[in-house]
């Protein structure tokens, strides 16, 4: 297997994995899953169908892997922002603020994600998939929610935090569903505003937003 420029290298198999996944996001986000057939995936990528072959087994493995990676640079971006030694009230604002900015909330983002929604419904594999990613989020959420009330001298039940953590994913999933769909109908920083009432109204704690 080939690609265009004769020969691949050894040392750049995760360089060109990547590189294949890209191009499969670029290719859902135009065309769906339906769309992202290995033909238009090599078009994309410029390299020729053997490649992708060479790298991954069949269009399920690289479609599930594409989801894998979409959802945990997703995540990840948000997990970076609410990091270090800020107050809990201050890390917890900017997870939210960061999960309803571009990238994370982008038409781009939402279109990929609409694209494997209907996959997942019924493929296990990409539905197991989608719980890793859940649970990774609301996880981050409920430790996030238990430092606050923590730190403003407030105590919770194991229960009452994985409610409020819930809660505040659908909240966000909401906003940013609406938020990358139809980003013309919100004003500058409303979606954010939003989001931070929102969650101040759940936790009963002011927050707001971020430099």
């Amino acid at each position: 297997m080939q690609v265009k420029n004769g020969r691949i290298r050894q040392d750049n198999t995760e360089e060109r994995r990547a590189e294949l996944i890209a191009a499969t996001l670029r290719v859902i986000a135009r065309e769906g899953v339906r769309g992202a057939t290995v033909r238009s995936i090599s078009k994309e990528a410029d390299v020729t169908q053997g490649l992708i072959r060479y790298y991954f087994k069949s269009k399920d493995e690289l479609i599930a892997a594409a989801y894998e990676t979409y959802m945990g640079d997703l995540i990840n971006t948000a997990d970076a922002a609410s990091q270090g030694s800020g107050s809990a009230r201050r890390r917890l604002a900017k997870f939210v603020q960061v999960s309803l900015e571009p990238p994370i909330t982008s038409h781009a983002s939402v279109a990929i994600w609409a694209g494997f929604f209907e996959v997942l419904l019924h493929d296990a594999g990409m539905k197991a998939s989608h719980n890793r990613s859940y649970d990774k989020l609301r996880l981050h959420l409920k430790t996030l929610i238990r430092d606050l009330f923590e730190e403003t001298g407030r105590t919770a039940s194991d229960d009452q935090l994985r409610r409020l953590s819930i809660a505040g994913n659908a909240v966000l999933d909401g906003l940013w569903l609406e938020g990358g769909a139809l980003a013309e109908v919100f004003h500058q920083g409303e979606l954010v505003q939003v989001g931070l009432d929102s969650f101040s109204a759940l936790l009963g704690v002011e927050l707001e937003a971020q430099d």
